[in-house]
């Protein structure tokens, strides 16, 4: 205030107080509006810069997976993982695989589940030409060329061995059609069907599995030989290798690249020349299949998503000029299998090893990006050590000795594990024939006439006669007597086996001790843990499925006899004893006829157990309603699957409900 008492406006001394009041009071107000204006601003800046980023980043950068097709053949997840390495080193990507059958990973490829199918046989399968009309799908680049395909017998059995002394057996194939003479289908017998021959065709649900189906029709070869399918490529292998190290004559579908080819010296039958007309016939499912011909040329291509191609052009640019040399990539395959190492491993070691092959298909800035990932290897294994919880120092594996021990019995005692073999399966042949040649009629009166003598109940036999019947109304009759076959050795030997054995368990602690950790083992090892072995040793089929099956249902039927013997009163063993009676009498007189319901319980399980074994019996080869249910699921054929399924079901309860009615406890007199 000034000596007039008007308020100085100068700003040459303090403010009224009213108008310091009020100027404090806007303080707030005008920062608010500032800061607001200050973040409305930033938003808008971040929005059009984030819009640009999006529109400008790669694929990967946004954060999206790129998923690859889990292929299950050996240079198919070779190619698979080099290309996750380069995208995941060289493009900051991050990678995932999808597992499946080829057509299931086909049609996942065309709905952009999968974005990268590595290695795409674009000539024959039906559902990628499909999709690729539809405009689904891009073949953008090879991953190889010059591959081959056909049908393969060992050099042995035409030119002979002489370091392993093996005779030629068949000097003088050269062709597919000289299959139907009859000393060559005698040559390559089926153990199961010795009338026939076997071709060993591709697992169920493999593109090249109707392929080769048809080929056996066009060449009038599928009355003489049995097209053979095992469940999974580690079988096909397994068999054509146990095959091979024995010197025996097997006649089977193969390609190349792949270790097989790569290692063991084998020809290619020649097939009448590759016609575009006689091929699209052979690959079609609605085809004539009147005539034969060899595949065309290969072509093999990296299958991407339409979608994945669009959004991720660098990629696919990279996918286009990422192509392996034939011989490189069958000396990697080759070095994968001997050395028993994974797909991952091998491609980390081609990347290091082979800079002159991948630096041409990415750019210098991501070539080093690439190797120098690669060249901090050793950094980041002992990262990855020192987060482990266990010493890496103090683990050892048991895996070489155990894959040299297997490989060394059946080089060395290959043909008795077979002539074993062959004494089970003419009991199975034997068991298959039998049944077959009984009418439906009398088999169906056979269950019914079991399940009215363990039940006494008219409903149930009657019931029992019309679940029978509906399988023959499914088609099924046929594979449910093979599975029946195999289910019915398999107990019938499971039980040789487990009621003595369970009788041991009881008497003698020592059994006890150590028959009960061998039991806890075969009930949680994974069956397809003892699969392959078995498969080597005996071969593909019903034999080691049996075995298989053996192995995993035992085991109720030892604890539950035990059980029933445990469990005997005391009281009526002493008086027994005090009757005189001897070990033996006490045994076969008082203690099985009072465990009767546990040892019935223990039948029944195992026969259910054995019958739950059919569908992975089917993936070593084992035919039936489980093969069904196997082709099913890998042919994405929902309707053949529950076929088959409700076949199973079938079975297991109409033998359920005959056990359980043989296993009730017999009324004394006087009950109702």
């Amino acid at each position: 205030m000034d000596e007039s008492g008007q308020a100085r406006c100068d700003g040459g001394g303090p403010p009224d107080r009213g108008l310091l009041f009020l100027w404090m009071k806007m303080r707030p107000i005008r920062f608010m509006l500032r800061l607001v204006a200050l973040m409305i601003g930033l938003a808008l800046f971040g929005a059009v810069g984030l819009g640009q980023q999006a529109e400008a980043a790669p694929y990967c950068a946004l954060g999206k997976p790129v998923v690859f097709a889990g292929v299950n053949w050996d240079s198919g997840e070779f190619i698979t993982e080099v290309m996750r390495e380069i995208l995941s080193r060289g493009f900051g990507c991050r990678t995932q695989t999808l597992p499946g059958n080829s057509e299931t990973l086909e049609q996942a490829t065309a709905d952009n589940d999968v974005q990268i199918f590595a290695e795409e046989w674009v000539s024959r399968s039906d559902i990628w030409k499909k999709a690729a009309a539809a405009g689904q799908v891009l073949g953008v680049g090879h991953p190889f060329v010059g591959a081959v395909e056909g049908w393969y017998v060992p050099t042995y059995l035409i030119q002979g061995d002489a370091a392993r002394h093996i005779e030629a057996a068949a000097p003088h194939l050269r062709t597919v059609e000289q299959l139907a003479e009859p000393r060559y289908v005698a040559l390559f017998r089926d153990p199961e069907q010795p009338g026939k021959g076997r071709f060993l065709n591709c697992p169920s649900g493999w593109t090249c599995e109707g392929v080769n189906t048809a080929k056996l029709h066009a060449y009038g070869l599928d009355q003489a030989y049995v097209d053979f399918r095992p469940g999974t490529g580690t079988a096909m292998d397994a068999a054509i290798t146990s095959a091979y190290l024995q010197g025996l004559p097997v006649l089977f579908y193969y390609w190349s690249p792949s270790p097989i080819v790569g290692k063991l010296k084998l020809i290619r039958l020649v097939e009448p020349p590759y016609t575009p007309g006689c091929y699209k016939d052979l690959t079609s499912k609605d085809g004539q299949h009147t005539h034969g011909c060899a595949a065309p040329p290969a072509e093999i291509d990296y299958g991407v998503s339409t979608p994945f191609a669009s959004a991720a052009p660098d990629l696919v640019a990279v996918l286009k000029r990422a192509t392996l040399p034939l011989d490189v990539l069958n000396a990697n395959l080759v070095e994968m299998s001997d050395s028993r190492r994974d797909a991952s491993d091998q491609a980390i070691r081609f990347l290091k090893r082979r800079g002159d092959i991948w630096r041409a298909w990415v750019d210098p800035l991501t070539a080093s990006r690439i190797e120098a990932s690669l060249n901090d290897g050793g950094a980041a294994a002992a990262a990855r050590a020192r987060a482990q919880p266990f010493p890496p120092g103090l683990t050892f594996s048991i895996r070489k000795p155990v894959n040299d021990a297997v490989a060394a019995l059946v080089t060395e005692h290959g043909a008795a594990f077979r002539t074993a073999s062959g004494a089970l399966l003419w009991v199975v042949v034997l068991l298959d024939g039998v049944l077959a040649h009984t009418p439906w009629w009398l088999l169906i009166a056979v269950f019914m006439g079991l399940a009215w003598l363990g039940s006494r109940k008219i409903v149930l036999s009657v019931v029992i006669g019309a679940l029978m019947f509906v399988v023959g109304l499914l088609g099924l009759w046929s594979l449910m007597l093979q599975t029946l076959t195999l289910m019915l050795v398999s107990s019938l030997i499971s039980l040789a086996i487990g009621l003595p054995l369970g009788v041991a368990v009881a008497k003698a602690r020592w059994v006890r001790v150590v028959v009960m950790p061998a039991l806890d083992i075969m009930q949680t090892m994974p069956s397809f843990v003892y699969l392959i072995p078995a498969l080597m040793l005996f071969g593909l089929g019903k034999v080691p499925a049996i075995l298989a099956t053996i192995i995993y249902a035992v085991a109720p039927m030892i604890r539950l006899t035990a059980l029933g013997i445990d469990l005997v009163d005391p009281e009526i063993k002493e008086a027994a004893t005090a009757f005189g009676v001897t070990p033996w009498q006490m045994l076969f007189g008082v203690e099985l006829p009072l465990a009767r319901p546990s040892i019935m319980a223990g039948v029944n399980q195992t026969i259910m157990l054995a019958l739950s074994m059919v569908v992975v019996a089917s993936m070593i080869g084992a035919r039936g309603l489980g093969e069904q249910v196997l082709n099913g699921i890998q042919t994405l054929d929902v309707g053949q699957g529950l076929e088959a399924g409700i076949g199973i079901v079938i079975l297991a309860v109409v033998l359920d409900r005959i056990t359980q009615g043989f296993g009730r406890s017999p009324k004394r007199g006087g009950e109702g």
